[in-house]
């Protein structure tokens, strides 16, 4: 197939030269997707979850808070219903229980008379729990996609995980909720499908990296987003105002998502769960009212926390000295430390760790830079911790109150010797430099066939010179400004933050500008429109 230069030039900028590696890139669907059986332990888990459908056994399906444990849970739902399993459903209370398995959980199953455990988005670090289980007779079926605990895997020979050193699975960067897809697969072969709705959910709101596996199911899953046919995500969207009918990586990351999300932040994920499962439009609509109520709450709670980090960070905090930014303030609200560790490291470009300090143990959550393992970091400090967990770019831990400025002290010490200061300086990623009139309607299919964009697959970063702005900004909403850019001949508008405002504001009339954007498209009433989202924009040495 043929392609616009522009496009072959964007598709060698990331590594896509082959004609058969384009042709696997723009082109694979579910067909694409790997055997589920080359998963080790997958062939011994369906066999036993065979067994409990076959002799009625009550199962225990035992999630997490977020988004990723809700959805995969719900995945799981449906695969019992399907197979008419007897099956009861757990997602631990933030405040309550705690991150991972519960102990109050495994013994409200086994006075149930349950004889299967399933966690989903969770139990890979579970040893006193399932060994509790086990000693109660309950055998446990793992899924959890989270690194391998470095003091060994809990008592089950059940666990799905891919990061298993002797796993073949090839695909190592699934979802939990993608995790029980797999299984989906095996239990009710191609009517799995239907369910990747959630697993698009899971993916994006745990930003995975959507390449290979994680690129086919998430644009297998938005397509299933856009038909609105979860009853319960339909409703969300409807009291979200999300009108798009096409939805995107940004509707689910930025509005579904997040109020997803919000029910095990601000109170039970019980009701996510129970939207992502109802067949009731009534009820539908009350609990999406809900979520969307209690993301409001979420929202000013983390403004609220993330005014007074930042006072605190600008009194207290060395950046001579400490390259990862450590704060804490009693308190803080658990639910929202980690966004408000998100928006630390986008102000002052730098790793952030935030505690909610409370009495006896204190919780936190951190947020990383690109090429700075937060969680190895952490894992540094561990004599001073009393528990941690993680991934590359995000990280919890519990810690004492009296422990903390020591943890500042340690966490900084591995800092000074592993943390680049060049990666501390923020750089815009440009793809490619083209001119307005390479902005074709060709192109701009083109652009359409690398979507889903997100973490791994960034949404292409062009630059173009020289452009003059065709009166005067104005605003739309927050801190987002439209102006109109021209180089002439073509002219689009173009979205630009308020310290770009002032800049277009205060230059004179003649003044040209370079441009860092990215391209998108909006459908209304039919007609596509083509706006620029500048990410960068400076003064132009090029001339009249």
């Amino acid at each position: 197939m043929s392609y616009s230069p522009a496009f072959k030039k964007l598709l060698a900028k990331r590594g896509l030269t082959d004609p058969s590696a384009i042709e696997e890139f723009l082109s694979s669907d579910l067909s694409s997707l790997h055997d589920p059986f080359l998963m080790k332990n997958m062939r011994e888990v369906k066999t036993r979850l065979e067994e409990a459908l076959t002799k009625k056994q009550k199962i225990l399906l035992h999630g997490d808070y977020d988004a990723d444990g809700i959805t995969g849970v719900a995945v799981m739902v449906k695969v019992l219903e399907k197979r008419g399993g007897d099956f009861i459903t757990f997602l631990p209370e933030r405040d309550r229980h705690g991150y991972g398995v519960s102990e109050e959980a495994i013994l409200k199953a086994h006075q149930a008379g349950a004889g299967l455990v399933i966690t989903v988005d969770c139990g890979i670090t579970a040893i006193e729990e399932i060994r509790l289980a086990r000693r109660l007779g309950m055998d446990v079926i793992v899924i959890d996609h989270h690194r391998l605990p470095a003091g060994g895997l809990p008592d089950t020979d059940l666990i799905l995980n891919p990061l298993q050193e002797d796993c073949r699975y090839p695909f190592k960067e699934l979802s939990a909720a993608g995790l029980a897809f797999k299984l989906a697969q095996v239990m009710i072969g191609e009517d799995a499908s239907s369910l990747l709705d959630l697993v698009a959910i899971s993916t994006i709101s745990d930003i995975a990296p959507l390449v290979g596996e994680n690129r086919i199911l998430v644009k297998s899953g938005l397509a299933e987003l856009s038909s609105r046919k979860n009853l319960g995500i339909k409703c969300l969207g409807e009291v979200a105002k999300l009108k798009s009918p096409k939805i995107d990586t940004g509707h689910v990351g930025f509005i579904l998502g997040p109020r997803i999300n919000a029910a095990g932040r601000m109170g039970s994920p019980d009701a996510a769960l129970r939207l992502l499962l109802t067949g009731s439009g009534r009820e539908a609509v009350s609990l999406a009212n809900i979520l969307n109520e209690e993301n409001k709450e979420r929202q000013q709670r983390e403004k609220e926390i993330t005014k007074e980090a930042i006072a605190k960070v600008e009194r207290t905090v060395n950046f001579n000295r400490e390259r990862i930014i450590v704060v804490e303030g009693k308190d803080w609200h658990q639910g929202v430390i980690g966004i408000v560790a998100s928006r630390l490291v986008e102000r002052y470009y730098r790793p952030a760790i935030v505690i909610a300090v409370t009495e006896g143990v204190s919780k936190g959550s951190g947020r990383s830079i690109k090429g700075f393992h937060l969680f190895n970091a952490i894992r540094s400090c561990s004599e001073v911790l009393e528990e941690f967990g993680g991934h590359e770019q995000a990280a919890g831990l519990s810690v004492k109150e009296k422990n903390v400025k020591l943890f500042r002290e340690k966490i900084n010490e591995y800092a000074r010797d592993n943390l680049d200061p060049a990666l501390m300086i923020k750089k815009i990623p440009l793809d490619l430099e083209i001119g307005l009139g390479d902005l074709t309607g060709i192109f701009v299919r083109e652009l359409e066939q690398m979507e889903p964009f997100g973490m791994g697959n960034p949404r292409p970063v062009f630059l173009t010179r020289g452009l003059k702005a065709k009166g005067k900004p104005r605003k739309l909403y927050g801190e987002t400004y439209e102006t109109v850019m021209t180089d002439g001949s073509s002219s689009y508008p173009v979205f630009i933050n308020e310290k770009q405002m002032y800049r277009c504001e205060i230059s004179r009339s003649d003044t040209r500008f370079d441009i860092a954007y990215t391209v998108r498209t909006k459908v209304w009433n039919g007609i596509e429109t083509l706006s620029l989202d500048a990410k960068e924009m400076k003064e132009s040495a090029v001339g009249d």
